[in-house]
């Protein structure tokens, strides 16, 4: 296999972008346009799903591919808002007695890269204690695991890039040196790239791999239970949601086989039935904590939508104590919420971790997090015993190439 070069690898998406020459003047108007306005220095309120955006829609995913929004939307109030949330500690309440704790970690989008391959026992070899040194390491698999599957990565107007991964790309991207990811989250805006054949495979590699996932659904009772996890004695209830498809649509016979919601369209667009079904299914497991990995928001925007804000705060409020983000390709802020249905409940919400393993090189790409997550069960002054997350905090990686090498791997930030 010819390996591309170091400078010949895409900067960002927008090197990827290949469009009809009325498509390339058209948009390069539009941008001129509104370069001259400035105002897309702010977020505009665009569709991020494919199957509903408009043509302004995808000029300005092209634009900002390449210029990632660093503003919040104007008049939002957010950059405020993260600035004071972002002092808020989630410390265990007054008078709760520790009895155990179990550490979890989460890292943002694992997605392919033309060195991956030749990254295994490297890609991991400083960061492996922030990403696997705890009981139990999440991650979202952005792309499908379908062996002998090549495609060109291009973007049109009409079609996002099909990402695929293979075992070997994914053996290099799922762990190292004996440990590796517990959970991977596969419900995402490309989890039918390849059809229902490839979410097929991706169920059947993960279960050969011993690595459980929820997102994906092998029958339509499957659906609405969320995936059981066990540690040191703890039982965390995991599900996982996209905002949408790419276009893509489950077959008539399995309409389920994606757990799929309006993510991106705030509380009232909302559905939860399939999300209360998951919780009844917690609760009847006795688990301690539950978890929320959402696929969701605005690519390439460093904030969240007051939309998705809203969403978060509500699904705190459901019975989810731990919400994960990713799809954005960017960090964004997380934030500890403290929910009315328990005073003494806090919830880390993690909007968008990034990417922890991507195929482009820009820094606004290659930044990414990882949630670092403590929770402990005890007894609360009553007498009662109760689990909460009594730590939380995001520790930033990077991805650099090693040109010499023709490998990509993980430093400290």
């Amino acid at each position: 296999m010819t390996l591309p070069a170091p400078h010949e690898l895409p900067r960002t998406p927008r090197d990827l972008v290949r469009l009809p020459l009325r498509q390339r003047l058209l948009t390069a108007g539009i941008e001129a346009a509104f370069g001259v306005t400035g105002a897309w220095e702010y977020p505009m309120r665009a569709q991020g799903d494919l199957e509903r955006m408009r043509l302004l829609d995808k000029v300005y995913w092209v634009h900002k591919a390449g210029r990632p929004i660093r503003r919040a939307r104007r008049g939002s109030g957010l950059e405020r808002y993260f600035a004071g949330v972002a002092r808020r500690e989630c410390r265990p309440p007054d008078g709760f007695e520790v009895e155990a704790e179990l550490r979890l970690s989460a890292a943002g989008d694992l997605m392919s890269h033309p060195y991956l391959a030749r990254s295994a026992g490297y890609l991991y070899e400083q960061v492996a204690d922030d990403v696997f040194g705890v009981d139990l390491a999440m991650a979202n698999l952005e792309c499908p695991l379908v062996p002998h599957v090549k495609k060109d990565l291009v973007i049109s107007f009409d079609e996002a890039p099909p990402l695929v991964f293979d075992r070997e790309q994914f053996a290099a991207a799922s762990g190292t040196d004996g440990r590796r990811f517990a959970f991977v989250s596969t419900a995402c805006n490309h989890s039918l790239d390849h059809g229902p054949g490839g979410a097929e495979s991706t169920l059947r590699l993960l279960a050969q791999e011993g690595i459980a996932q929820n997102g994906l659904n092998a029958s339509e009772e499957d659906a609405d239970r969320a995936t059981i996890l066990e540690r040191g004695g703890f039982r965390l209830g995991v599900v996982a949601y996209t905002f949408g498809l790419n276009g893509f649509r489950p077959p008539p016979d399995r309409p389920r086989l994606v757990s799929r919601m309006p993510l991106n369209d705030g509380v009232d667009a909302n559905d939860f039935a399939q999300l209360s079904r998951q919780l009844a299914h917690c609760r009847a497991a006795g688990v301690d904590l539950v978890v929320a990995q959402l696929h969701w928001g605005m690519e390439f925007e460093l904030y969240p939508t007051p939309e998705q804000v809203d969403l978060a705060h509500q699904l705190a409020e459901l019975g989810v104590d731990l919400i994960v983000g990713h799809h954005a390709h960017v960090l964004q802020p997380f934030e500890v919420y403290r929910t009315r249905r328990d005073p003494r409940r806090r919830v880390p919400i993690y909007y968008s971790l990034g990417n922890l393993v991507n195929p482009w090189s820009a820094p606004f790409l290659c930044r990414s997090g990882v949630a670092r997550v403590t929770v402990a069960r005890g007894r609360v002054p009553d007498g009662n015993r109760r689990t909460y997350v009594t730590h939380a905090e995001c520790r930033e990686v990077v991805q650099e190439v090693d040109g010499v090498r023709r490998t990509i791997r993980l430093r400290h930030a």
